[in-house]
């Protein structure tokens, strides 16, 4: 192998190791010391991994305006009685969930309760 193609194969690898870390991301952006709830129509909910993606159109004081919600993976959502298709788009929903640490709306779900009334809520180890 020449030196160049040793670079450029050295070059791949370190491009797709940042791309890869860059990709996972923790926790940290939420505080899970508070706990907020918001009730809204489901626009997307997706529980998949590596990790659960919401959005619910919300109406309040400003308006209707999506929300996006970030949660763990699909695994653990089962664990607790989450089933494929308890929540659904058009669903009403409450999601419980702990805030952005930067002020920003939406958060990580910690439970959510569906308009029939079933409750999946996540005990996070630590928190």
């Amino acid at each position: 192998m020449s030196r160049f193609q040793r670079a450029l194969v050295s070059l791949v690898a370190a491009i797709f190791m940042v791309s890869t870390a860059s990709a996972h991301h923790s926790a940290a952006d939420f505080d899970f010391s508070k706990s907020k709830t918001t009730r809204g129509v489901v626009k997307e909910f997706n529980v998949a991994n590596p990790h659960t993606h919401a959005t619910i159109t919300v109406r309040d004081a400003n308006g209707t305006h999506d929300v996006t919600f970030e949660g763990v993976a699909a695994s653990l959502f089962y664990r607790v009685g989450y089933t494929r298709g308890m929540v659904q788009p058009g669903d009403s929903i409450t999601v419980i969930y702990a805030p952005r640490r930067d002020g920003a709306e939406g958060g990580q779900i910690v439970g959510l309760i569906t308009a029939k009334g079933q409750q999946v809520i996540l005990r996070l180890p630590g928190r």
